[in-house]
């Protein structure tokens, strides 16, 4: 009975031809690079052989006899075929059976090249930022054709465990989406997943409820720490947490309108939603913050700069970080519910109230203009109470926060 052998060398055209012809108790396998390696037989027979992984399983493909290819000619052949096996498809399938089938990403691609840029700015950046982590996915190489309902079951059922069922439930009419465009442009005839339902893959989202609990704040605050992004864009998801402003006003805000030394941000009519200036005090926590970002950025300009000169971080940019972070929550937090920096508005709001914030106040940290009876609080801004209010509020976050990073390690 013949075994095989492993061998650990490197080849050249010398050992190869060394090896060519000479017989061998056991095959002899030896290993080149990037899966490529080379096959002695019992006879001295030499044949390249491409070991790769494609949807999961374990594969490999005979390339070829030595000296018919040579080491160079044999590693250049090795590139197109990881070129392929990178671009989704399976190196053994020839390559004329390959174009006839029509993947996610595919239609997707199309569908972001010719459809997106002629929405709104702002819709451009949500779809690419969603696209681009969930249907861009180079591990779902079936036909969107000829897929069965089992195989997007089990796409969404990854991204249900990896995020949530809400979220699961968006990327299905996302997918919808882009598949009824691919059929309109006859990329496709249609696919199964079309006649799909929310409820089989998700959840419908139930509107205006979301907020974080103080652990998951805690965790936020702990993971954003951690991450390797941007002073600019960490730095931006912190000030949103801790003022609960809406995220325009603190992306698109000069630094001319945080006085540090008054302890006064000040919005002015046409930034706000109300059209009446706002004032907020500015909490401890949210100078240092400021201070960290004049040093990193200076002091002009934006106060949050984006990747280019003269412009701020961007709502897809913000959108597209807050998505790795929950990602990276996820890891710690298998139960976490999808958020968005909009929830971090209602996260405030309730947190805070169930510390004995009175309404009038939480109110106006939102930027909300009062009505009904209330509105007699619309002649005064609460600044003191406000402050008081936020450094409670930074508080609670260090101490969640502190309390998360020590659970996490």
């Amino acid at each position: 009975m013949c075994r095989m052998i492993f061998l650990t060398m490197a080849l050249t055209e010398s050992k190869l031809q060394a090896l060519h012809g000479k017989k061998n108790k056991n095959t002899k396998i030896i290993p080149d690079r990037d899966g490529l390696y080379i096959s002695c037989g019992l006879k001295g027979k030499l044949t390249w052989v491409f070991r790769y992984r494609f949807e999961g399983e374990q594969k490999r493909m005979t390339m070829g006899t030595y000296p018919e290819y040579s080491l160079d000619e044999a590693r250049e052949k090795l590139i197109s075929l990881r070129r392929r096996l990178y671009e989704g498809f399976d190196p053994k399938v020839p390559e004329v059976e390959e174009k006839k089938k029509v993947t996610l990403a595919y239609c997707t691609q199309k569908w972001l090249e010719i459809k997106v840029p002629t929405l709104k700015p702002k819709t451009q950046g949500q779809y690419k930022s969603t696209a681009g982590i969930y249907l861009l996915d180079k591990n779902f190489t079936v036909d969107v054709q000829t897929a069965a309902r089992e195989e997007w079951i089990r796409f969404f059922d990854n991204v249900a465990e990896k995020t949530s069922r809400v979220n699961a439930g968006q990327v299905l009419k996302l997918v919808k989406t882009v598949l009824r465009w691919s059929r309109s442009r006859s990329y496709i005839t249609g696919s199964a997943v079309l006649d799909f339902e929310i409820s089989a893959v998700g959840d419908k989202p139930k509107q205006g409820q979301r907020n974080l609990q103080m652990h998951e704040v805690g965790l936020l605050w702990a993971m954003i720490n951690k991450s390797r992004a941007t002073p600019a864009i960490k730095n931006c998801t912190k000030l949103l947490l801790i003022f609960g402003a809406r995220n325009g006003e603190i992306r698109e805000a000069p630094r001319s309108e945080f006085d540090l030394e008054r302890g006064i941000w000040t919005l002015p009519p046409e930034r706000s939603k109300t059209g009446k200036e706002l004032r907020r005090p500015i909490p401890e926590k949210a100078k240092g913050i400021i201070q960290e970002l004049d040093e990193t950025y200076g002091n002009n300009g934006y106060l949050i700069p984006g990747a280019h000169l003269g412009t701020c971080v961007t709502h897809p940019a913000l959108r597209k970080y807050v998505i790795r972070l929950r990602l990276k929550m996820l890891d710690v937090d298998k139960s976490l519910r999808a958020f968005t920096p909009h929830d971090f508005r209602r996260t405030i709001s309730t947190r805070l109230s169930e510390q004995g914030i009175l309404p009038h106040v939480t109110e106006k940290m939102l930027g909300h203009e009062l009505g009904g009876v209330m509105a007699v609080y619309n002649k005064h801004d609460w600044i003191n109470d406000q402050l008081e209010a936020y450094e409670l509020w930074c508080k609670m976050i260090s101490e969640a926060a502190q309390k998360e990073l020590s659970r996490i390690g």
